[in-house]
C-alpha cells in the first residue's frame, strides 16, 4: 500500500494566523523600492570596503595609556568602521529574496540600518575633545534607537517559518549573522563611550591601566555569585506561579572563578538555562505526583539543580544538571533554531502579542533625525539628550517601554541598567517563546564558547556551557562579526 503524502501547510492555516503577521506597510518605508533596495550605490561603495577585524584586546589599547590623541584616534576609527559594517547587513538583507525583506519587521531592521549608515556619512572627522562629545552624543542615541533591532529580527524570523519564506538552515545563518554583528558593532561603540568617560574623569592627561585592561565595559565577577543572583531571580518568578510548592534548591560544585565578562550577556545566559532547568524539575515532579493531593504536593522537595564549575587554562566550563524529565530525541537538533513549524511559529507569535506592554514605534527612530545638518546638527543632539534625561528622571521610554525593547539593552553592562536589561529572560513563564536556546548559543559563539544539550527522556537533561575567557593572548578576532 502506497503512503499517503502529508499536505504541506493549508491556507487555512495561514489564514488564521495573519493577525499575528504583520504585513508589509508601504507608508512605514521610504526606502523599500526596487531601485534603493538592489541600486543603492552609497550603501554598495561603502560594502566593498575592507572591514577591520579587532580583539577586545587590540580595542583595549587604546586604553592602556591614555590621552587625547588616542581617544580621537578612537573616535574616528568608530565614525568610519560603523559605516561599512552597517553597510554589509544592508548588502546582507538585499541578498534575501525581496518578498522575505518586504516582512514588517525585516524592513524595519532594513530601514534603521540605511539611516544609521547615512548619518555616519556625515558624522565630521573628530579633531578635538568637543568634536568627541558630540560624537558621543550621537553613538548614544544610534544605542538608544537600535533597542528595537533584536525584537523585530526574532518576530521577523518568525513570520518568515509560518510562510515557510525561507529554509531553517538559511534563516539561522541570516538571524545569527545579524544579531553577532549587532553584538561587535554595539561592543565597538560602547567601548568608545567608556574610553570616553573615563578620560573625562581623569585629573592627569595621561590615564594609565593596568596590564590585563580589556576594557571599561567588562566587569570581574564571581562564577558563584551570578548563579546565585540568576537562580534567585528564576525561582522567585516560578515561586508566583506555584506559591505553595517549594522551589528547587541550585547546588554549586566546584571552583568559584572570577573573571572579566560582559555581565548583562553572562547573567542572560545563566538565566535562560537556570529558566528552562527550574521549570522541567517543578514540571515533572507534579507530573510525577499527579494523583496527590494539593496538601501533599506542598510537602514535596523538588529534586536540585546541581551546577558544576571547572576552570580550565584559556576557556570556563560548567555544567547544569536537572532531574526534569528530559527531552525527546527528535526535539533535541530543533532546539538551537531560530526557524520553526509554521505551528510552533504561530503559537510563538501569539506569545510576542500577548506579552504585557508590548510596544514598538511605527517606523525607525532614526528617521526622524538629523544628526549632522548644517546648522542643525549640534542643536538636534543637544535636544535629543535633554529629552534622555527627561526619560531617565520619569524612568520610562515612550516608544521603548516594552520587555523586547529592554532587551536590547543585554549589550550594555552598566549598573544602572541592570535591573531592566534582561527583561526577555524574566518574561512569564507561560510564554514560550522558542528563541530562548537559539539566542544563549548565538551569544555564547560569539565570545568563544560552546553551548550543547544531552537527555534522557524520562530523567532529565545536562547543559553543557564553556565560556572563553575574554582578554587572553587566544584571543579570537570577536569584534570582527561585521
Amino acid at each position: 500500500m502506497q503512503a499517503v503524502k502529508q499536505p504541506g501547510l493549508r491556507l487555512s492555516a495561514i489564514a488564521s494566523s495573519l493577525d499575528f503577521l504583520m504585513p508589509f506597510q508601504p507608508r512605514y518605508s521610504d526606502l523599500l523600492n526596487e531601485q534603493h533596495f538592489y541600486r543603492n550605490p552609497s550603501i554598495l561603495e561603502l560594502a566593498n570596503r575592507p572591514v577591520h577585524p579587532v580583539t577586545l584586546r587590540q580595542l583595549a589599547n587604546f586604553g592602556h595609556k591614555l590621552t587625547e590623541k588616542k581617544l580621537l584616534s578612537s573616535a574616528n576609527f568608530v565614525r568610519t568602521e560603523l559605516p561599512i559594517r552597517l553597510a554589509l547587513k544592508v548588502k546582507e538583507l538585499q541578498e534575501l529574496n525581496f518578498g522575505i525583506a518586504n516582512n514588517y519587521h525585516l524592513n524595519q531592521v532594513y530601514q534603521s540600518y540605511c539611516y544609521c549608515v547615512n548619518a555616519f556619512r556625515r558624522a565630521p572627522v573628530i579633531n578635538s575633545l568637543e568634536d568627541n562629545d558630540r560624537f558621543c552624543r550621537f553613538i548614544s542615541h544610534v544605542l538608544d534607537d537600535h533597542l528595537i533591532i533584536l525584537p523585530h529580527l526574532m518576530m521577523g524570523s518568525l513570520e518568515v517559518s509560518v510562510l515557510k519564506s525561507l529554509s531553517q538552515e538559511k534563516l539561522d545563518k541570516f538571524i545569527s549573522s545579524m544579531i553577532r554583528s549587532r553584538i561587535s558593532r554595539r561592543v565597538i561603540m560602547e567601548q568608545h563611550l567608556s574610553l570616553s568617560k573615563s578620560f573625562q574623569s581623569q585629573s592627569n592627561p595621561v590615564l594609565v591601566k593596568p596590564q590585563n585592561y580589556i576594557g571599561e565595559a567588562f566587569e570581574q565577577g564571581s562564577i558563584y555569585e551570578h548563579l546565585r543572583l540568576t537562580a534567585d531571580v528564576v525561582r522567585s518568578f516560578l515561586q508566583s506561579i506555584y506559591p505553595d510548592l517549594k522551589m528547587p534548591e541550585l547546588v554549586i560544585e566546584g571552583s568559584d572563578l572570577k573573571f572579566e565578562f560582559l555581565t548583562s550577556h553572562l547573567n542572560y545566559i545563566f538565566e535562560e538555562i537556570l529558566r528552562n532547568a527550574f521549570k522541567a524539575t517543578i514540571s515533572a515532579m507534579l507530573k510525577r505526583n499527579k494523583t496527590l493531593s494539593q496538601e501533599e504536593l506542598v510537602k514535596l522537595t523538588p529534586p536540585a539543580v546541581v551546577v558544576q564549575v571547572v576552570p580550565r587554562k584559556d576557556s570556563i566550563a560548567i555544567k547544569f544538571s536537572d532531574q526534569g524529565g528530559g527531552m525527546p530525541k527528535d526535539e533535541r537538533s530543533k532546539v538551537w533554531s531560530f526557524g520553526k513549524s509554521p505551528e510552533l511559529a504561530s503559537q510563538y507569535l501569539k506569545n510576542f502579542y500577548k506579552m504585557s506592554r508590548y510596544d514598538l514605534p511605527d517606523r525607525p527612530p532614526m528617521r526622524d533625525h538629523q544628526f549632522w545638518n548644517v546648522g542643525a546638527g549640534r542643536a538636534d543632539l543637544e535636544s535629543r539628550t535633554d529629552e534622555k534625561k527627561a526619560d531617565s528622571s520619569t524612568g520610562e521610554r515612550k516608544d521603548l517601554d516594552g520587555v523586547l525593547g529592554d532587551l536590547g539593552r543585554m549589550e550594555s553592562s552598566k549598573k544602572v541598567q541592570k535591573s531592566t536589561l534582561l527583561a526577555l529572560a524574566r518574561r512569564p513563564f507561560e510564554y514560550t517563546l522558542g528563541i530562548s536556546l537559539p539566542m544563549c548559543k548565538v551569544y555564547t559563539d560569539y565570545w568563544n564558547g560552546t553551548l550543547e544539550i544531552y537527555s534522557v527522556q524520562g530523567y532529565g537533561s545536562d547543559v553543557y556551557l564553556t565560556l572563553g575567557k575574554i582578554g587572553t593572548n587566544h584571543d579570537k578576532l570577536q569584534l570582527d562579526r561585521a
